[in-house]
């Protein structure tokens, strides 16, 4: 084990971050911090995160325990996993445990509603001597998790903590691209998932290739429309944590989107579909701003369409859809 660099402490349990505790520890001393003790100790005994990532055994080198069981020093490098909504209580207790200075590795996904501030805003505004850096692309935690390869985006304004971030956590199985546009890379993940969203709706209607590769297509066109609108780099629109991981998650049975879309176009309530998932699922919370957005007459039908059919009462989600696919020109 490499100890020079710190420990890893990964915050939160579910299945992206005990993905990224089980990918980091080959190398180096990882800790897993839930908010449940007992939570801790059955993954512990068991060595498996039935909750998440069931089927998946974590190597006993993985530390789980309950937040904060061991102090967070200057050189340790913490990866942040919990929903985008718990940022900025998670800031504000750094600065009640007394944790100002170290390294900040965001892997959620999700803006807050009425400022679109990105969780590198909030952490940085807060927290204002931490280097922080935001990990997202197209990166399926099941498939990493069962062994399989992918490449993500670390993006940061600090070029010297993108090498050694680098260096820390790279692996065999997960390879890396540098950005400095962190926050455009932070909306490109909070955003895919509603085009990913409207997959899931064509599969829960019956609905094949022929209409999966319209919604993408036309949901790419608007994805850029939303993003370049927002000011985010073109190279960042168009690159693996932008289109890259927008096609992965439309792709993925694995998508928690795409699942989401899939039930409710069965029939199910919303409550229910997010119920059945049983994790957040970043593309209906991203709905909500991007309702506001309709406002500044953006053209993004499809979005729109999605967007109703997840909070509206359409009666005939089918004919919706297909209204709204073949109005687009």
């Amino acid at each position: 084990m490499e100890k020079k660099d710190g420990k890893i402490i990964v915050i939160g349990a579910g299945n992206w971050g005990t993905t990224l505790a089980l990918l980091f520890c080959k190398r180096h001393e990882v800790r897993l911090w839930t908010i449940d003790r007992q939570v801790a100790d059955d993954i512990n005994k068991d060595h498996i995160n039935s909750d998440f990532l069931p089927g998946v055994t974590l190597p006993e080198t993985i530390i789980v325990e309950k937040k904060y069981s061991v102090k967070i020093n200057k050189e340790d490098t913490v990866i942040v996993a919990i929903p985008s909504r718990k940022i900025e209580s998670l800031a504000r207790e750094f600065i009640q445990q007394g944790i100002e200075e170290c390294i900040v590795v965001n892997v959620s996904k999700g803006v807050e509603h009425s400022t679109l501030k990105t969780v590198g805003h909030i952490m940085c505004t807060i927290l204002p001597k931490i280097r922080f850096a935001t990990l997202s692309g197209p990166t399926i935690s099941r498939e990493l998790a069962e062994g399989l390869p992918a490449k993500a985006v670390i993006a940061s304004k600090d070029v010297a903590l993108l090498f050694h971030l680098q260096t820390i956590l790279e692996n065999d199985l997960l390879k890396f691209e540098f950005s400095r546009d962190i926050r455009g890379v932070e909306l490109a993940a909070s955003l895919k998932g509603l085009i990913a969203i409207g997959v899931g709706m064509a599969d829960g209607l019956g609905f094949k290739t022929n209409i999966t590769g319209l919604i993408i297509t036309y949901g790419l066109r608007e994805f850029s429309t939303i993003m370049q609108f927002l000011g985010v780099q073109s190279e960042t629109v168009y690159g693996i944590a932008g289109m890259g991981d927008l096609i992965t998650t439309c792709m993925s049975v694995n998508s928690r989107n795409r699942t989401f879309g899939k039930l409710l176009a069965q029939g199910m309530t919303r409550d229910e579909a997010l119920t059945e998932v049983g994790m957040v699922v970043e593309g209906v919370t991203m709905a909500l701003t991007v309702q506001k957005l309709a406002k500044f007459n953006l053209s993004i039908p499809l979005i729109s369409c999605i967007t109703r059919i997840i909070f509206e009462n359409i009666p005939d989600v089918r004919q919706e859809m297909i209204d709204t696919l073949n109005g687009i020109s």
